[in-house]
């Protein structure tokens, strides 16, 4: 979804303009719908506790954060009393009720380890999704960013388990039908307290009716996924373990350049290190600098193998994930 994840982040400023009909395509990236005739609302949830509207939301001043596959993410400032991730989904083709039965299942999760989805906009051309915004960004950065030194043990396994949570809870959702679809690093933020919350939750649901995509190699997608329309929770679960390997190298599963294995993804690779009994190879440089985290790190490494199983009834359940993670903690304190 975020593009900017892969590339240096460039802020550009923009607005979110509602009153113009003309759509402007021009690289500051303005908003400006051409759907005017057709009266939208703006949905919040959380009662009362916005101080904001839909007018001070799409007058404020933007910083474009990037644009994926769904369109353009934003972070807004609104009148200096919130600042918020906006999410405007301009080439997603969905009817009114779909989109609203799926932001209010989203709308519905509240928990410290899922991004909050503040509110929903729907009308024909124009749709946005708002959540929360977080400072620290997200794990991709801080995995692959001149930053890294400082993301040391204690917060990696902070971060997982604060994720793996998150996931849980989305997958006890909706009668336990739940899918998230796009687990990635760059979709794991990070708050305050170095705790991991998965973003993005909905949008992949949303793109279920539009046409067969076939997926792009990413390193993230399970094996039996060739479809988008057909993510599973089982899938979720693979793309999770493959952000522990990332976590556990280092190495990003999008451009993983693996000793000269061109066609290898980051999953393959290190199968095939640990078969040969080389281990200590696969762990990032940064990791083993620490000292005294090396049983930690393998037991996250069998995790993390678990989870990326090749046939989808061999991969634990979230909620099993966190389990096995709380227990690497746990000896970690010991």
């Amino acid at each position: 979804m975020m593009a900017w994840c892969l590339r240096k982040k460039r802020y550009l400023k923009a607005k979110l303009s509602w009153k113009s009909k003309k759509k402007d395509l021009s690289p500051s990236g303005n908003w400006e719908p051409e759907d005017e005739d057709e009266e939208g609302r703006i949905v919040f949830f959380g009662g009362s506790k916005y101080t904001f509207d839909l007018d001070d939301l799409l007058a404020a001043s933007a910083e474009i954060l990037g644009r994926g596959a769904f369109g353009s993410t934003y972070k807004v400032a609104v009148d200096d009393t919130a600042t918020v991730v906006v999410k405007r989904l301009e080439r997603v083709v969905v009817g009114r009720r779909g989109f609203e039965v799926t932001m209010e299942i989203v709308g519905g999760i509240r928990h410290e380890n899922v991004a909050e989805l503040k509110a929903y906009y729907y009308s024909k051309n124009d749709k946005l999704a708002v959540y929360s915004y977080y400072s620290k960004g997200n794990l991709f950065e801080m995995l692959h960013s001149e930053n890294q030194a400082s993301l040391d043990w204690e917060c990696r396994l902070r971060i997982v388990i604060g994720a793996a949570r998150g996931l849980a809870i989305i997958h006890e959702a909706d009668d336990r039908k739940l899918v998230h679809g796009n687990i990635k690093s760059s979709n794991i933020f990070i708050d305050a307290q170095c705790n991991g919350c998965i973003c993005d939750l909905g949008l992949t649901e949303i793109t279920r009716s539009l046409p067969r995509t076939t997926i792009r190699s990413s390193g993230y997608h399970a094996p039996e996924v060739t479809d988008t329309r057909k993510c599973t929770q089982f899938s979720d679960v693979y793309s999770f373990g493959v952000v522990l390997l990332e976590l556990l190298t280092g190495k990003s599963p999008a451009s993983p350049q693996l000793s000269g294995e061109e066609n290898m993804d980051l999953a393959s690779w290190i199968r095939s290190v640990v078969t040969k009994e080389w281990t200590g190879e696969v762990f990032d440089i940064e990791l083993m600098k620490q000292i005294g985290i090396e049983e930690e790190m393998v037991e996250m490494l069998q995790i993390g193998l678990a989870c990326v199983a090749l046939k989808p009834q061999d991969r634990p359940h979230a909620a099993e994930v966190v389990k096995m993670l709380q227990d690497i903690q746990t000896l970690d304190a010991e």
